[in-house]
């Protein structure tokens, strides 16, 4: 698969975002000169290589230039002449021009013709005159994408190519990905790294394609990308609308694209089972803490210590950060792919080890429920802890999810039903998330009808009504019943109470009439 920065391209150069100084260098460098030149680009997986080599192209198309094409091929790495025969096959009405030598040796490395293998040396001679023929007519850029996947008899013949430029209008361009093995002998070349997107560039990018993204999540993006270009346009993608527009929590780690999932999974499911045990205790906890990785390889049982990093530092997808002693992957979408390839099986495992070594109580209770399984009322008890510590620091949607999750671990329907309950009232207060709160109120009547005489479930109904059709006067007999009938004693510490009270006192003051007051003093 090639990379790319977007969609497929359209042919333009508009569409690149942040590739102007990139694109000049190469331009100026590359197109219609009298003497060609050779370049190699390279960069991460996704980071625009192709985007940039057809914007490259069709720049020295229109000014005039004869552009051959070909990309290396992960499953024909093996099959000799394959990329040779994507570049050259456009020029088979130039054979004529050749000797009979050439001919005969280009004809057979093509499979054009049968015979025995050419001579490389010969080859490539035959594959330089060919494209000196075409020059005759308009000077020639060859751009060769993926060198990383191109064959070694085409990689050969496309290095002596990339050589013997300087006394012809040919210019040649190859990509391949940073830190990755080829055929193609670079050595001697000109080179130009291309680098992620600057913060500018990656949110102009994210916003030309969703321009409707909640700023949070944005943020979000942007930080897991990494100005990764091709990232930036398919985790948004990955979200669901409610989570694009903030509405519900996003995942812990964000889900990759089948794109993204492509360029880096590939990357990490080859490892020791070990080695991805501690990488995916290491992206759940987010810290990079080493001590906190010992703790859980010891979880383990044995089976893991942390000598098991050290397929991951070789293939440097990790690295130890010296002076904070923490690990740091070499790219937030690795730890996403970490993830990506991980059963449900392996995270519960991960999360249950965390929950037990670590001592921040809200940490803490998340491990351990996304960990279970099973109804843990012991769980679901710090869990809803949970939820109202982050309530008050003003995340309702994380205290959304983290009282539906105690809810689903809750073994009394009572309890689940109370919890649920409370989740509604929260999404239609805090987060105007009302067919949310509608659907979850729902359930806590299905669980447990009695739920429906609760105060947090009368506020919840009363949000949603006045969301609705408006009537106040209903909603405040359905919340002054409630608050009058219920078992709480006025007391002035219950949460629930207060809330009903403050609703209480807002559909006096927007009723406009004297006998509302009355049940409220």
């Amino acid at each position: 698969m090639h990379d790319a920065a977007a969609s497929p391209s359209t042919g333009g150069v508009d569409h690149l975002v942040g590739r102007d100084a990139d694109l000049g260098r190469i331009v100026s460098l590359l197109v219609n000169k009298d003497a060609g030149s050779a370049l190699l680009v390279s960069g991460e997986a996704g980071v625009g290589k192709t985007e940039l080599l057809d914007a490259v192209a069709h720049t020295a198309s229109e000014a005039g230039m004869y552009v051959l094409r070909a990309a290396g091929v992960q499953f024909e790495a093996d099959v000799s002449y394959s990329a040779l025969n994507q570049a050259l096959l456009p020029l088979t009405d130039l054979f004529d021009n050749l000797s009979s030598t050439h001919q005969d040796a280009i004809k057979v490395a093509l499979g054009l013709r049968v015979g025995a293998p050419p001579e490389r040396l010969l080859l490539s001679n035959a594959a330089l005159a060919l494209l000196q023929a075409r020059v005759a007519k308009d000077p020639v850029l060859l751009v060769v994408d993926d060198l990383q996947w191109v064959d070694r008899a085409s990689a050969a013949v496309f290095g002596f190519i990339a050589r013997r430029l300087t006394s012809n209008p040919i210019s040649f361009l190859g990509a391949s990905r940073t830190q990755t093995g080829s055929f193609f002998e670079r050595s001697g070349l000109p080179q130009l790294e291309l680098p992620p997107l600057d913060e500018d560039a990656s949110t102009r990018l994210v916003d030309s394609r969703f321009p409707g993204l909640a700023p949070a999540v944005r943020r979000r993006v942007l930080e897991t990308a990494q100005g990764n270009p091709l990232a930036l346009l398919e985790l948004p993608g990955a979200l669901r609308a409610g989570q694009r527009g903030a509405r519900e929590t996003l995942p812990y780690v964000l889900p990759l694209s089948q794109r993204l999932q492509s360029l880096f999974v590939s990357r990490v499911q080859n490892l020791p089972t070990g080695t991805r045990y501690l990488l995916l205790v290491a992206t759940l906890d987010g810290t990079g803490d080493i001590s906190t990785l010992h703790a859980a390889a010891r979880e383990s049982g044995g089976e893991v210590d942390l000598e098991d990093l050290a397929p991951a530092e070789h293939d440097q997808l990790v690295s130890l950060d010296t002076s904070s002693r923490g690990l740091v992957f070499r790219h937030p979408l690795i730890s996403s792919a970490v993830v990506e390839i991980s059963t449900s099986s392996e995270r519960r495992a991960a999360h249950r080890a965390l929950g037990r070594v670590l001592s921040d109580p809200e940490r803490r209770a998340w491990h351990l429920g996304e960990a279970a399984f099973e109804p843990d009322e012991q769980v679901a008890v710090q869990l809803e802890q949970h939820a109202r510590r982050i309530l008050n620091r003003g995340d309702a949607v994380a205290a959304i999810a983290a009282l539906t999750r105690a809810a689903d671990l809750s073994p009394v329907a009572t309890d689940r039903a109370r919890r649920l309950t409370e989740a509604a009232y929260i999404g239609a207060d805090a987060t105007g998330s009302l067919r949310s709160a509608s659907e979850l109120l729902e359930d806590a009547r299905r669980v447990d009808p009695y739920q429906r005489r609760s105060l947090h479930f009368a506020a919840a109904a009363v949000q949603l009504l006045l969301n609705s059709d408006g009537d106040v006067r209903t909603a405040h007999r359905l919340l002054a019943g409630a608050i009058a009938e219920g078992k709480h004693g006025y007391d002035a510490t219950n949460v629930a109470l207060t809330d009903a009270l403050h609703l209480l006192l807002l559909l006096c003051f927007y009723g406009g009439s004297p006998e509302m007051w009355e049940p409220f003093h």
